[in-house]
């Protein structure tokens, strides 16, 4: 805990957090410093990688502490599969209970989604490295390697996922919500950005031999999100050259509606690219398979620094999954009276076709395709359409 909870203190762009204070005076319940998340550093320096002790636990003081360590893979049979440790549980932070996420995505269109809890008893997990478990649902490793083995019901993998690219984070992980003394974060470590996977997956019983290409994120925080939160777009991209994150994080309205975008490219095997400075368009608001929330089907996405530029246009093809988080804990009527009145929160998974391209010094891809990405929603009304935000100074 101690070496992240004093890294607000190491701000790398002092100008950047002065600016944030400043924003903070005039109008904002809460600061937001962004610890060293502006400035592309070079790409030696991006492709460093992390610390063991980076993917490993973060475990800060106070009943609204939660962390989760992030899956996915696509396989070249057709398979797809998301899994998640989850302390505590995410979807009722104050029950006892930790949780895992397991969903798997058949090639004939099946959809396998569990989200499993257990008791916090089963949960093991080491701030050295990464070495996390409930009960017998592991996940170990560190760079190049890391293994998962999960099994529910129906369900079980023993998957090997080889880094492909180094991990990455920006600045330090963490952006920084509240007073410093306080040290309210969210954090952020992708320690996979691509990677090949490799093993077993089972579903009714019927193993089947695997490989293909994958991801793996870990998070935590210390505050209560929806305080700070209103909603987030996030998704990648991969070809045989490029891979590509993507993200723009949305502050609540008492943190003054403040956009948060960043822009992760690697081409081939090097990372070239870590932006804050990316322009989202998001819109077409439509509703969503069940007529609880709105979201957008178009989203698009430019970029510029240095010798890397880039231009994205996503479109929603299909809605994979939604969660209504609202629906576990309340009986139907008050779900709709709560979601109009204070909140709807929702997660929604998409299918997308995409089209674009990027320059990288003097070479130009052009781009297209289909790929995945998410928009969750925390703090808005049952159909809000989100205003367009400010952004930080940088």
């Amino acid at each position: 805990m101690a070496y992240r909870a004093k890294k607000w203190l190491v701000l790398e762009n002092l100008a950047v957090a002065a600016a944030a204070r400043a924003l903070s005076k005039r109008d904002l319940t809460y600061q937001i410093i962004p610890v060293g998340m502006y400035n592309s550093r070079p790409v030696e320096e991006l492709n460093r990688g992390l610390e063991p002790a980076d993917d490993a636990q973060h475990p800060y003081d106070g009943r609204f502490y939660w962390e989760w360590w992030y899956f996915d893979a696509q396989f070249d049979d057709g398979h797809r599969c998301v899994l998640e440790l989850q302390y505590p549980n995410l979807t009722n932070i104050l029950a006892k209970e930790c949780t895992m996420l397991f969903n798997v995505y058949t090639p004939d269109g099946r959809a396998c989604n569990n989200i499993v809890p257990f008791p916090l008893s089963m949960w093991r997990a080491s701030r050295e490295t990464c070495d996390v478990a409930i009960g017998d649902n592991t996940i170990q490793g560190y760079y190049p390697e890391y293994h998962v083995r999960l099994a529910h019901d129906n369900l079980a993998c023993d998957l090997t996922f080889e880094n492909l690219l180094p991990g990455w984070t920006r600045g330090t992980g963490e952006v920084m919500f509240g007073m410093p003394e306080k040290q309210q974060v969210f954090g952020w470590v992708v320690a996979q950005p691509r990677a090949r996977v490799s093993g077993t997956l089972s579903v009714d019983g019927v193993e089947h031999e695997v490989n293909g290409l994958g991801y793996h994120d870990h998070n935590w925080g210390n505050g209560i999100i929806p305080r700070y939160l209103s909603h987030w777009v996030w998704g990648r991209l991969s070809t045989d050259r490029l891979t590509m994150i993507f993200a723009d994080v949305v502050t609540s309205r008492r943190c003054g509606d403040i956009h948060i975008p960043i822009v992760f490219l690697a081409l081939d095997d090097r990372i070239v690219l870590e932006c804050s400075r990316a322009e989202f368009k998001v819109g077409e608001y439509v509703p969503d398979s069940v007529g609880f929330q709105v979201y957008p089907s178009c989203v698009g996405l430019e970029f510029c620094e240095r010798d890397v530029a880039g231009e994205f246009h996503f479109k929603i093809s299909k809605e994979l999954e939604m969660v209504n988080t609202l629906a576990e804990k309340l009986p139907p009527g008050a779900v709709k009276l709560v979601g109009k009145t204070f909140a709807g929160p929702a997660y929604y998974r998409f299918l997308s076709d995409y089209r674009g391209w990027v320059q990288v010094g003097d070479e130009r891809l052009d781009l297209e395709g289909e790929t995945h990405w998410e928009y969750m929603i925390i703090g808005l009304r049952c159909g809000q359409i989100p205003g367009p935000g400010r952004r930080l100074p940088t």
